[in-house]
């Protein structure tokens, strides 16, 4: 389970490097696309390793690069 918090981190991190905001609440990140347009939002514990997976996923849509990819 820290894997997957430690990623999420990471998650977040990459995010607001490529001008995405952040908004931290209580259980959840929010993340909003550097348009304002668009909300992903990631558990800051998930359950299953492709929850992330499916975050970034949604998340390339709109722009978003992921480990280089």
């Amino acid at each position: 389970m820290a894997n997957l918090k430690k990623e999420v981190k990471e998650l977040v991190k990459a995010a607001e490097e490529q001008g995405w905001r952040a908004v931290e609440t209580k259980k959840v990140w929010k993340l909003y696309d550097p348009s304002g347009e668009h909300l992903e939002t990631v558990h800051k514990t998930p359950s299953a390793p492709a929850t992330i997976r499916h975050a970034v996923a949604r998340m390339r849509r709109y722009g978003f690069k992921w480990k280089g990819r």
